[in-house]
Order: structure tokens, then sequence, then C-alpha cells
């Protein structure tokens, strides 16, 4: 794995878990030879040296998870040979397979991703796509990426979307989340009973809300009450265009995806 950043490092944890040892053997590389010593001694893989000059040929998977901005460097001294027995699993914000296909021959095998920082926890939703002719590698890119969490194919011209929904939306949920944590504390409610109270509400209604039996509309109505505690909230909401702002949110970052 090269770049081993926020997502990089939940990527990691699952896979120090999940990987099956004896099958694979994992390396890491870092600019900060010192972030990637600590991360081979917390997830029991190893390192490589960033100012030793590095034989990526002896490697067949890479995980590229660095920042964008690093990748044009990055690709200058990225040399592979046999690229038809090499797999890149890319998850480079932005960077379409087409993009990525620049910097290799034509024989070489792309998975591009995008999963989210519920990787930690190998509950990752990662959107995937895929390019090249050897399937045998391709489809152990694919198995990799579900060791942290439920993978889904998609066509390209889906991928910004999916990205704005799945990876950039637990942001917006935990700004959402913070929120009630907020309201909470003024409330004079202690962290562990604000966590009770928000899980089992966010859960129980998350079941409901994802349910087909109902609308969702319909849900809404049944707990207003005219002159109640409830449509005074959910007025406000309305009255800022609660629902607009979300959707913008997701529009700002599908622009960036």
């Amino acid at each position: 794995m090269i770049g081993t950043g926020h997502m990089g490092e939940a990527i990691l944890k699952a896979l120090s878990i999940k990987l099956e040892k004896t099958k694979y053997k994992m390396f890491i590389l870092n600019r900060n030879e010192q972030k990637s010593q600590n991360l081979a001694n917390l997830y029991k893989c190893n390192y490589l040296d960033y100012k030793q000059v590095i034989n990526f040929n002896q490697f067949d998977i890479f995980i590229l998870g660095f920042r964008p901005s690093d990748a044009k460097n990055f690709f200058k001294t990225f040399k592979l040979n046999d690229q038809k027995n090499k797999l890149i699993i890319s998850m480079l914000n932005a960077y379409t397979i087409d993009t990525i296909k620049l910097n290799f021959e034509n024989n070489i095998n792309i998975v591009r991703i995008m999963p989210n920082m519920n990787a930690s926890e190998c509950k990752s939703s990662t959107g995937y796509v895929t390019y090249g002719v050897n399937k045998n590698l391709i489809n152990i890119g694919i198995d990799i990426i579900k060791y942290f969490g439920k993978a889904y194919e998609l066509e390209e011209s889906n991928f910004s979307g999916f990205v704005a929904l799945t990876g950039c939306a637990p942001a917006f949920i935990y700004e959402f989340i913070n929120g009630f944590k907020e309201f909470a504390k003024e409330c004079g409610y202690d962290l562990k009973q604000a966590n009770e109270f928000i899980k089992d509400t966010i859960v129980a209604t998350t079941n409901f809300a994802l349910s087909e039996e109902y609308k969702l509309d319909d849900l809404i109505n049944k707990i207003i009450v005219p002159g109640g505690p409830t449509e005074a909230g959910h007025n406000v909401l309305i009255h800022n265009n609660f629902k607009d702002i979300l959707i913008k949110c997701f529009e700002a970052s599908k622009e960036k995806s």
C-alpha cells in the first residue's frame, strides 16, 4: 500500500485482521519513514524505506492511497515490468480509469475504488470499476476490497455520485449527530446517556425509513401533531431549506469526485 493517510490506515487496519497472512505479504510505503514504522508495528505488516531505491517489480498488487496532488511525481518513478500480471487498486479521488491508464501500458489491470472510513471496522461501502484482461488478478483485487466491507460494481459514469453518497456522507452524518450531542449537553444529559438516546433513535428511525413498507412523507406526518413540538422543529427545517442544503452538499462533493 502506497500512502496510508486516514483512509489508507482504515483499510490497513481491516486488512491486518482479514488478510490471509500465509497467502499475502503486505508492505506499506510513506514519505515519513517513522510513520511507516509505527503503522507496521501496530498492524503487523512490513514497510519500505522511502529514501531507498525500491524495486516495485517484486510486488504484484499495489494499493494507491496517496493524495491525488502527489500522483504526477509518483508516477514518474513508478515503473513496472510484465504489467499484464500487475494490479493497481487506486483510490485516487477524481482519477478515472483512463487517467490512470496514461501512466501504464495497455495491458495493465486496474480496480478503481472508493471506500469510506467505515473500512476500519470492516463495514465500508466500497464502489469499484475495473479494467484489464487478467480476470483472475482483478477478481483477487475485488476479494481484497471485500475484506473491508461491502463492494459494489459501478459504471464509471456513476462513480462520482457514489463517492458523494457513501464516501462523503459519513462526514455529513457526523455533523448531524454532533448537533444532537450539543443539544443533549445543553439539556443536562451526560455523554453516555446522550449516546444511548442518539443510537437508539437513529437506528430505529433508519430501519423504518429504509423499509419499503413505508413512504417517508407518511412517516413524517405520523409523528407531526398540529401545534405540537415536532411540527415546531420540523418547520425550522422546512423554512431553512434543510433538504435542499443536504442535496447541495452532495452535489458539491460529486463535482469534486
